[in-house]
C-alpha cells in the first residue's frame, strides 16, 4: 500500500449523554469544545493525513440531527451519514460500499487527539499489518494497585499491596483509534451484531493476520465523564490542544451573530463567547471559560472556568465555580455551584440534576454512585414497593403451582434421563453471581453438545439459539412453549436473585460485548419476564435486545412492570 487512506469511519453513536442525562440534543461528535463540535478536531487530524471523506455510523434515528449541524463544518472533507444497527464492527460491514481503497481509518466519536496520523500511517505499512491499534498507556501508581482479597461471606482474607513489576496484565488500552486493510471486511458475517473489540480482533488472530500496537503520541483523551469533557475543554483554551479552523458563519459582521457584553462586565481570556450570547450589567468571567451561543449571563453573575452549552441561562447574581453547564439549562438567581455539572433528563427536557463534576451523576442529590449503578428513574420508595410485591406474587404464585410442578417433575423423569431441574451461574444485581433455576428442557448433555451446534445459530452477538434446537426433549418443547419451565424462578424471586420482571439474567461472558448495556443491566435485579421478551422476543437481533433493555431501565417503574405483567400473560395464554 502506497497511498495514504483517503476514508475514515467514524463511530459516533447515540447521545451525547452520561448516565441517562443529556449535555446536548445531539451526539458526543458534535459536542462543543471551546465552542467548536469534537467533529471539527477529528476532521482536521484526519484531513492532515490525506482522508477526503468522512462517514458518520450512527444510531438509529440519530441522522437527520447530524446533518443540520453538517454545514458548519470547516475542511474540504465529504461526508457521508449512515445509520447502523448491528455494534461497532457490523457498522462497518454496513458501510462497507463507502469504503474505498486497500486501507481506511476507524475512530470512536469520542476521541480527541492531535496525533500525526502520517507516522502511524507508516508504520502500518512498514509492519505490512492488516490492522493496526491506537493505544495508550496506564499508568497506575502502587497505592491504586492494592486490592483486599475476601471470601463468599465477605470476610477480610488479606490486603494484596502489589508492585507495578508484578502486574501482569497489559499496560496499554485502545484509544478508539484504527487503521485497517480492506481484506479485514471479509471477518465480518453481514447483518449481524459484531464487536470490532472483542470479536473483530479475535477473528483476525485467529486467522493469523498481522496486527500491531501503535502508541498514540501527544494528546489524547476519551470524552468517556463529564470530567473528560470539562478537562478537554480547559485543555484547549489553555492552548494544549489546537483550535480547529473556524466555523462557517454566513456573515460574521451581523450584530446578532455577535456576543453582546455590558460595559461593565469584565471578561478575563482565554475565554471564548458564543454568537448571540448576551453578558449582563457587572458581570465576570474569568478563564478559561467557554459560553455557548445565546446564552443569557444575567448582571452581577461571576463565572471562574466553567463551560456553558448553547442556550443557558444564568439568572442574576449566580456564582459558578469550574461547573458545566449543559444545553439550554437555567440556573437561578443567587445560585452557588462549586465543580458541580447541571444536566437535562432525556426523558424530560424541563427536568434538570445537579451532581458532582468528577463522580458518576445520579438522580438523588448528596448520593454518589458505585461503579455498576446506572441512572433508572425508580425511586427507592418505588423499588421497596416493587420487592415487596415480588415476595407475595412469588409465594402465592409457589403455593398455587406446586401441584403443576409436581406434574412437570415426572414429565421430565420420565420423558428423558438426567436432572429435573437445570442450574446455571448468571449474574444479578450489580454483578453478583447466583444460581438460576429452571426446568430442564433439553438432553442431560445440551452443553456438551453447544460447541458442535455453532453453525446453525440464528441469533448474533453474544446470544445463541437454533429455533428447531434438536437437543430439546420432548416434553421440553411443550414446557418452553407454555413458558412453564420458568417455573422455578419463583423462587429466586422469593430469594431476591430475581424480580418477576428485569432484563433476563445472563452471565458475564454473554454481556462482555457491551459494557454500556451490561452496567445498566446489572443495574437493577434480574427478571423472569422483561420488555425484550414481550416487544422482541421473536426478533433474532442482539441490537433489539440492547434497545429493550436500556430502554427498561431508564424508564423502570411500576407501571411499566404492570405492562410488561399483562403482556406477558397476554402471551403465554395466547
Amino acid at each position: 500500500m502506497s497511498q495514504a487512506p483517503d476514508t475514515a469511519v467514524v463511530l459516533a453513536g447515540g447521545l451525547g449523554h452520561f448516565h441517562g442525562f443529556a449535555l446536548t440534543p445531539y451526539p458526543k461528535i458534535l459536542l462543543p469544545l471551546a465552542n467548536r463540535p469534537l467533529l471539527h478536531y477529528q476532521a482536521r487530524v484526519l484531513a492532515e493525513a490525506g482522508v477526503k471523506r468522512l462517514v458518520l455510523c450512527l444510531n438509529s434515528g440519530m441522522g437527520p440531527r447530524v446533518a443540520e449541524h453538517l454545514d458548519s463544518l470547516p475542511y474540504s472533507l465529504e461526508y457521508l451519514i449512515k445509520e447502523t444497527s448491528c455494534g461497532t464492527g457490523g457498522s462497518l460491514k454496513e458501510v462497507e460500499d463507502a469504503i474505498h481503497g486497500n486501507a481506511f481509518w476507524v475512530l470512536s466519536g469520542d476521541l480527541l487527539l492531535t496525533a500525526n496520523l502520517a507516522e502511524m500511517l507508516a508504520f502500518h505499512q512498514e509492519q505490512r499489518a492488516t490492522a493496526t491499534l491506537g493505544t495508550l498507556r496506564v499508568w497506575e501508581a502502587p497505592w491504586e494497585m492494592e486490592r483486599v482479597e475476601f471470601d463468599q461471606d465477605r470476610r477480610i482474607k488479606t490486603i494484596h499491596r502489589r508492585h507495578p513489576a508484578q502486574e501482569k496484565r497489559s499496560t496499554v488500552r485502545p484509544a478508539g483509534l484504527y487503521l485497517f486493510q480492506s481484506e479485514v471486511l471479509q471477518s465480518i458475517p453481514p447483518v449481524r451484531y459484531f464487536d470490532l473489540k472483542e470479536q473483530l480482533f479475535a477473528s483476525l488472530y485467529r486467522q493469523g493476520a498481522p496486527m500491531r500496537i501503535w502508541e498514540i503520541p501527544g494528546y489524547s483523551r476519551n470524552l468517556s465523564s463529564i470530567g473528560d469533557f470539562f478537562t478537554a475543554n480547559l485543555d484547549i483554551l489553555k492552548g494544549r490542544v489546537p483550535m480547529p479552523d473556524q466555523e462557517k458563519t454566513p456573515n460574521p459582521s451581523d450584530d446578532n451573530d455577535k456576543a453582546q457584553i455590558s460595559a461593565s462586565a469584565k471578561v478575563f481570556a482565554p475565554t471564548v463567547l458564543g454568537s448571540g450570547s448576551r453578558i449582563g450589567d457587572e458581570a465576570i468571567i474569568f478563564g478559561p471559560s467557554a459560553i455557548g451561543s445565546h446564552c443569557e449571563i444575567e448582571p452581577g453573575v461571576v463565572i471562574n472556568e466553567c463551560v456553558i452549552l448553547n442556550n443557558a441561562r444564568i439568572s442574576q447574581g449566580a456564582r459558578l465555580h469550574r461547573c458545566v453547564i449543559s444545553d439550554g439549562a437555567v440556573i437561578s438567581s443567587g445560585t452557588h455551584l462549586h465543580e458541580m455539572v447541571v444536566m437535562q433528563s432525556l426523558q424530560s427536557p424541563k427536568e434538570q440534576t445537579v451532581s458532582s463534576l468528577w463522580e458518576q451523576g445520579t438522580r438523588h442529590p448528596g448520593r454518589v454512585a458505585g461503579p455498576l449503578e446506572w441512572q433508572t428513574y425508580a425511586t427507592p420508595f418505588c423499588q421497596k414497593v416493587k420487592r415487596f410485591l415480588d415476595v407475595i406474587v412469588a409465594i402465592l404464585g409457589i403455593i398455587i403451582a406446586a401441584p403443576f410442578m409436581l406434574f412437570i417433575a415426572l414429565a421430565i423423569k420420565l420423558d428423558s434421563p438426567g436432572a429435573i431441574i437445570f442450574r446455571q451461574e448468571r449474574c444479578g444485581l450489580r454483578g453478583r453471581n447466583f444460581t438460576m433455576y429452571k426446568f430442564r428442557t433439553m438432553v442431560k448433555n445440551s452443553e456438551e453438545l453447544k460447541p458442535g451446534l455453532k453453525d446453525l445459530n440464528e441469533v448474533d452477538g453474544p446470544m445463541f439459539k437454533i429455533i428447531l434446537d434438536p437437543r430439546i426433549t420432548r416434553v421440553g418443547r411443550i414446557l418452553r412453549d407454555t413458558c412453564l419451565d420458568e417455573l422455578p424462578q419463583l423462587y429466586n424471586v422469593f430469594k431476591g436473585d430475581m424480580s418477576l420482571v428485569g432484563p433476563r439474567p445472563l452471565s458475564m461472558e454473554e454481556m462482555r460485548y457491551n459494557p454500556k448495556w451490561r452496567d445498566a443491566r446489572l443495574s437493577v435485579r434480574p427478571g423472569m419476564s422483561g420488555l425484550w421478551q414481550v416487544e422482541a422476543h421473536s426478533r433474532l437481533f442482539f441490537n433489539d435486545w440492547l434497545i429493550n433493555d436500556l430502554e427498561y431501565v431508564k424508564q423502570c417503574s411500576l407501571g411499566l412492570d404492570l405492562k410488561i405483567l399483562l403482556k406477558t400473560i397476554k402471551k403465554v395464554v395466547g
